[in-house]
């Protein structure tokens, strides 16, 4: 898995037991999906000229808080809004990433990547937009197709249809969406700070929530 991606001299090969402890930490069906995160992750960085290693590191590592007790993910990562206290599993990332630092994981780029593919990457970070679309995007989930294929040609692109095709869900439905991915959403180029537009009888995004995966 990860050793077979690095040299022994890489600063990433201290990862190569971690897949282990993922499997340990998670169901065997929610490793199954962490296999396939990983190795598409991997797939769009090499495409799109990122790191790979990180890429897949990353992906191994997203889901280790995953299937933990609510009360465990509210103890990890305190709410942020009304929505984290509601559905601790929208945690789960946050989760992740204060567990892999309390383990003595160290990798900034990794570890935001990790914590952010729950709602969307923040800022210029590559790996946490491989992360993040190939979560939503691996074979084993039967949809988004055409964003796994794009990101193999403009991860760009792909980021943005698949952030935009959430908050679209998520409001056409009348739910409130994530601020965080509504701060992912804003500052996706094509909108540019533009409101993402709220349907009647919606009340403000801002005090939002998301669906986790």
């Amino acid at each position: 898995m990860i050793a077979e991606l690095l040299d022994p001299r890489h600063p990433l090969a201290e990862l190569a037991g971690w897949d282990e402890r993922v499997r340990l930490m998670v169901r065997p069906r929610r490793f199954e999906h962490v296999l396939r995160v990983a190795e598409l992750a991997c797939r769009i960085a090499c495409a799109n000229g990122l790191d790979e290693a990180r890429a897949y590191a990353a992906g191994i590592l997203h889901d280790i808080a995953r299937d933990l007790p609510d009360a465990e993910l509210l103890r990890l990562a305190p709410p942020e809004c009304a929505i984290d206290s509601a559905h601790p599993l929208a945690l789960h990332g946050r989760a992740a990433r204060t567990l892999l630092e309390r383990w003595g994981y160290r990798d900034p780029v990794v570890l935001e990547a990790v914590e952010d593919h729950t709602t969307g990457p923040r800022g210029d970070n590559g790996v946490a937009a491989c992360v993040y679309v190939a979560d939503v995007s691996e074979p084993g989930r039967g949809v988004n197709d055409d964003i796994r294929e794009l990101a193999l040609q403009d991860l760009d692109a792909a980021l943005s249809r698949a952030i935009i095709s959430k908050v679209t869900y998520l409001q056409g439905r009348g739910i409130q969406v994530h601020p965080r991915t509504l701060r992912a959403y804003r500052a996706l180029p094509c909108i540019g700070g533009a409101p993402a537009a709220v349907p009647p009888g919606v009340s403000s995004p801002g005090a939002g929530s998301h669906l986790p995966t």
